[in-house]
């Protein structure tokens, strides 16, 4: 398998890293730091110092200013360090700890942390150069760096503001879910460009062969494209037997290849190689795995040990919007035709489907022994009845329907039985409409 991703996928990592917005900051301060000094060394300085305070400033002053402020700096990046940590314990604590490298991905955290950074890294190379270079005092620098610095604290309280408003669960929630209909939106557009699965059989006769994985790991990305290009050039047909956030073994197949009765060396290196392994399930190109984030906070609200109802149905309020998206977008898998229209590639790709089968299917697992979670569920199932029949899949809401209904009525009290029951009636008229 190949763990080197497309550009998109690298660009995913490095935005979910901790370091790099930091990283990426401090050596942006290092180079603003080298040319304020350039130009306080090219005259800037003494045309500034007529100007009074505080570009008026003096030698000692100016050391002990920027020593007051690199000290503080440090001071504050450890503080909002040791916040970010209790932020993601609670996160965890609260929310589920696959819930911890959205909380890393935050750029307002990022950006805080790189501020600080920034601000130190570029008040050490100014202070260095107090009294050791072209100018004693290097007054466009100092200014510069105390400017920062009072920016800094400003940013610092929007900082503070933005860790307490994550923290809440209904926020938490609802960002998941935004996040997750923008992803449909992607998803939906780019079947669109690479081409829908369409109603398309496989071969029946002629040979074929399965090329295994030979790696441990998560998918998360497919190259379709690089996928497509390999069927083309070697005139066959792919039917991918994997999706994005499967966990495969060495020994389970990845593809099965039409058209051979067995697969060469080669171009099983380069099937493999379009497949992006990972230690650990990410929300880099898999729809599923947000879905699965609010589906995991709706369950753990629901469990006896937290018991916070409210949470739950915030959480089913946003799983019927993903779901609406998905409607209101035609998401379909991913097909990959060549310029006749012959299908190259099949892809087990997410579609609304397998969205519905995995947020109802769980959810009706681990909530229907409160009724009325169950009841708002089968009601907000009602609601997207108009956007199933229009995609022709209001076969597979009724399916589900039917077990929700099912499973509610033998684990509620009789007193809701009648409520749940009618719900239910009402939801499978509209879908027969």
């Amino acid at each position: 398998m190949s763990y080197r991703g497309p550009t998109t996928y690298v660009l995913y990592r490095l935005r979910a890293s901790f370091w790099f917005v930091p990283g990426t900051m401090a050596v942006v301060a290092f180079a603003a730091a080298a040319l304020s000094l350039w130009a306080d060394g090219a005259g800037v300085s003494e045309l500034l110092k007529p100007l009074g305070a505080p570009f008026s400033i003096e030698k000692d002053t100016a050391r002990d200013l920027l020593s007051t402020l690199a000290g503080a700096t440090v001071t504050v990046v450890s503080l909002v360090f040791s916040l970010t940590l209790v932020t993601l314990t609670v996160a965890a604590g609260n929310l589920g700890a696959r819930l911890l490298e959205r909380y890393m991905q935050n750029r307002v955290t990022q950006v805080t942390m790189g501020l600080f950074v920034g601000t130190f890294v570029y008040t050490v190379v100014v202070l260095s150069a107090v009294g050791t270079g072209p100018v004693e005092v290097p007054r466009l620098s100092v200014v510069t760096a105390l400017v920062m610095s009072i920016f800094s604290v400003g940013w610092l309280m929007y900082a503070f503001h933005d860790l307490a408003r994550s923290l809440q669960v209904d926020q938490a929630a609802a960002e998941i879910g935004a996040a997750l209909r923008r992803d449909i939106s992607v998803a939906a557009a780019r079947a669109r460009e690479i081409g829908a699965a369409g109603g398309d059989d496989l071969p029946t006769g002629g040979p074929q062969c399965i090329v295994d994985s030979r790696a441990i790991g998560y998918v998360e990305s497919i190259d379709w494209q690089m996928l497509g290009a390999v069927a083309k050039e070697h005139d066959l047909m792919l039917d991918v037997t994997i999706a994005q956030g499967a966990y495969v073994t060495p020994v389970d197949p990845i593809a099965t290849v039409f058209g051979r009765d067995r697969a060469d060396d080669a171009l099983c290196r380069q099937i493999r190689e379009a497949v992006i392994l990972g230690s650990v399930r990410t929300e880099a190109d898999d729809l599923m795995f947000l879905l699965h984030l609010l589906v995991e906070i709706a369950s753990r609200a629901l469990s006896p040990g937290i018991n916070d109802l409210y949470t739950a149905l915030a959480c089913v309020d946003h799983v019927t919007g993903s779901l609406a998206q998905a409607l209101e977008d035609g998401l379909e898998r991913v097909a990959v035709r060549g310029d006749d229209g012959r299908l190259l590639v099949r892809t087990r790709s997410a579609d609304v489907s397998r969205m519905v089968s995995t947020a109802l299917s769980t959810l009706r697992r681990n909530g229907m022994h409160n009724s009325t979670f169950a009841l708002r569920l089968i009601r907000n199932i009602e609601r997207l009845a108009p956007l199933a029949r229009r995609h022709s899949t209001a076969p597979v809401f009724l399916e589900h329907l039917d077990r929700i209904a099912d499973h509610a009525a033998a684990n509620v009290p009789q007193v809701d039985r009648d409520a749940i029951d009618a719900a239910a009636d009402r939801a499978r008229e509209a879908f027969r409409l």
